[in-house]
């Protein structure tokens, strides 16, 4: 276990450099084209929660994929993809290149997509997950979801992709893995930027917007973060109109302010029943 303490700090930096680069081009792309104008205090705070987030997420996967490293165990099913990058014509090797990259991740996300389904139906996933839907200033620093949703999507997510279906992109050169990387904080950023035609494979802040709208007509849409591809399938897509933006959040429920209410929120008592009432959505007792 000597290495362990290495293996920790190395996850820490590369999740923070991970989270740096892409928010602040992402904040960038906010102050050219802004969509909300959002406090300073917000992106400091939202920043603070992310580094606290950060590092307890890094030290327990450093000790989970050291136990599930030492299992030696392979997935069912190898979908090979570095066909699609077999060119000897650089443009369309750089295509395949993205084209894997790309359909690795849809194919994973098919069970990010029930998992975050099951967040909204089930009471005690959407206390954790309900932290993340509070607020009210999103944008590209401000977005963390509580540090309990990276643990608990290992059932749900990690086994099964590490055990039955496990996309395999073959070579992929390092920058198109920091680009595509950029999406989950692109796609809560706060500006008008965006991926017009193109969120119909790669869900962009518009699309996400949708589903954390206030309005009630789009509650229980586009569950799907990197892709609209099982929404669509599955029949929750709900592609934004030209101008449409709307307010985000919980009614009657405010963003975490304190790291004490990030951190503890979801296992206080009264928060079940506050976020059912005010997600107006019916949750099982799970």
């Amino acid at each position: 276990m000597n290495q362990l303490p290495l293996s920790v700090w190395e996850g820490i930096q590369s999740y923070v450099w991970h989270i740096f680069y892409a928010s602040t081009f992402c904040f960038l792309l906010e102050l050219v084209r802004p969509a909300n104008n959002h406090s300073i205090i917000s992106r400091v705070r939202g920043a603070y929660f992310w580094l606290v987030y950060i590092v307890i997420t890094a030290t327990f996967f450093a000790v989970f994929n050291r136990f599930w490293t030492s299992m030696g165990l392979h997935p069912l099913i190898t979908v090979k993809l570095g066909w699609l990058s077999a060119s000897e014509y650089f443009p369309l090797k750089v295509l395949g290149w993205s084209a894997a990259a790309v359909t690795a991740a849809m194919i994973s996300e098919f069970f990010y997509y029930w998992f975050h389904r099951l967040q909204h139906s089930n009471s005690f996933l959407w206390r954790f997950h309900a932290v993340h839907h509070s607020l009210r200033e999103m944008n590209a620093w401000n977005n963390n979801h509580h540090f309990t949703e990276e643990i608990v999507r290992v059932p749900f997510i990690v086994l099964p992709t590490s055990l039955f279906l496990q996309p395999d992109p073959g070579y992929v050169p390092a920058i198109i893995y920091v680009v595509l990387r950029m999406q989950g904080q692109f796609e809560h950023s706060s500006t008008k930027f965006n991926l017009g035609i193109l969120r119909y494979i790669i869900a962009d802040n518009k699309y996400h917007r949708i589903h954390h709208s206030l309005e009630h007509q789009h509650w229980n849409k586009n569950f799907g973060s990197f892709t609209p591809l099982w929404d669509m399938i599955f029949g929750t897509a709900r592609f934004p109109q030209k101008k449409e933006w709307p307010n985000v959040g919980l009614p009657e429920i405010c963003e975490p302010k304190t790291l004490s209410d990030f951190l503890w929120r979801p296992f206080r008592k009264q928060s079940l029943s506050a976020t059912r009432r005010a997600y107006g959505i019916s949750l099982d007792e799970g």
